[in-house]
């Protein structure tokens, strides 16, 4: 009785701390931008949230399921005729598995930019089952090669709102499947999706936000012909991300997420919401928790430390299921973050993090949320 009276105190706890952060702060007004002539100008006028810089950083690192980590990050930005993003990745395991990321964005005048990420991975996923009652002593290892490519275009039409069309392609070649304590699911898919997103943005900077906000809903549309799942399923997604920020002195910043998605007809792996890892509940390993619908609450302090350092506490709340949302988990944390040298235009993270029956450690690049 004890026990389950702390649990929904902790669970009322983040919830009450999560929310005191997304509140928005006033948000200042973002200009509506006009031709590509007007780039250079804004360049000057917003130095240096929108210069040219590259940014360099090794990769040596523990991650709970994969194990030891090492290789290499390159961020490229260039705020000039071509204005472009560009971001690579690659990792590498002891146990010779390996990862690779790429991702590009290129604009056009300034309203208009396309992206597109590639990511193939090889590394072995762990899996718990389904839903909130997962053990941690229960897993199996999905061995196989996952490849994800993920495309979008943005036209802007008003101030800070942004539409337009995603796809979104995720594949596994599934080799093997190490462990028996879990039944194992059918990973071995092709599947296309189709959809389409909403942006509205008033931060006052991508990578280090201090005000306003950032509110976005995808939808995603996979007709069975699209997918080579044994479920011939057709079926539709819809997500809704909601994150504010608002500073109160002495280099202190508020940052909140209320972050909810759900599924219409019956999703297949690899579209099957998953909490747990370096984004959602990261006091749980990666995959601990799946389903059909999910919702998630963050509650961040994040306080400037010096030049290109800062510090982080947060918490977090947060469910998967099929059925009725009834068995919320939370976890807690603490990390630091740094701006990568030379020109100090990506971001990386270490993060500690905890929950009931297990912690984390991750060294990833971005922030959360």
């Amino acid at each position: 009785m004890v026990i389950k009276s702390c649990q929904r105190f902790l669970h009322l706890a983040v919830v009450a701390f999560a929310l005191l952060f997304i509140m928005p702060g006033p948000a200042r007004c973002q200009e509506k931008m006009g031709t590509l002539e007007e780039l250079e100008e804004y360049v000057e006028r917003s130095a240096p949230k929108a210069r040219t810089g590259t940014s360099l950083a090794p990769i040596l690192a523990y991650e709970p399921t994969f194990g030891t980590l090492f290789g290499a990050a390159a961020f490229l930005q260039r705020p000039y005729e071509p204005h472009f993003r560009f971001f690579s990745r690659a990792a590498f395991s002891t146990r010779g598995e390996y990862s690779v990321l790429l991702n590009y964005r290129r604009w056009y005048g300034w309203n208009n930019f396309f992206q597109i990420e590639l990511e193939v991975d090889d590394f072995s996923r762990p899996y718990f089952g389904e839903g909130m009652g997962t053990s941690a002593d229960d897993q199996i290892m999905l061995e196989g090669t996952t490849t994800q490519v993920f495309y979008w275009f943005r036209g802007e039409k008003r101030g800070a709102m942004s539409l337009g069309p995603l796809l979104d392609f995720r594949c596994t070649n599934s080799t093997g499947i190490d462990g028996t304590d879990v039944a194992p699911p059918d990973y071995g898919e092709s599947t296309l999706a189709l959809g389409y997103f909403l942006t509205y943005d008033s931060r006052d900077s991508v990578l280090s936000p201090t005000s306003g906000m950032f509110n976005m809903v995808t939808l995603r549309f996979v007709p069975d012909l699209l997918s080579s799942s044994a479920q011939e399923s057709t079926f539709l997604q819809a997500e809704v991300d909601h994150r504010g920020f608002l500073s109160v002195g002495g280099g202190v910043v508020l940052a909140g997420r209320f972050y909810v998605g759900g599924s219409g007809g019956t999703p297949d792996y690899h579209f099957r919401y998953s909490m747990g890892g370096p984004y959602l509940l990261r006091g749980f390993y990666t995959n601990r928790f799946r389903g059909d619908k999910f919702y998630s609450l963050q509650g961040e302090l994040r306080k400037h430390l010096f030049w290109i350092g800062s510090a982080v506490v947060f918490a977090e709340i947060g469910e998967t299921t099929d059925d009725w949302f009834e068995s919320p988990e939370a976890s807690v944390g603490a990390g630091l973050r740094f701006t990568l040298p030379p020109d100090h235009v990506a971001k990386a993270r270490v993060d500690f993090a905890w929950s009931k029956d297990q912690y984390s450690i991750y060294f990833i690049f971005g922030e959360a949320f």
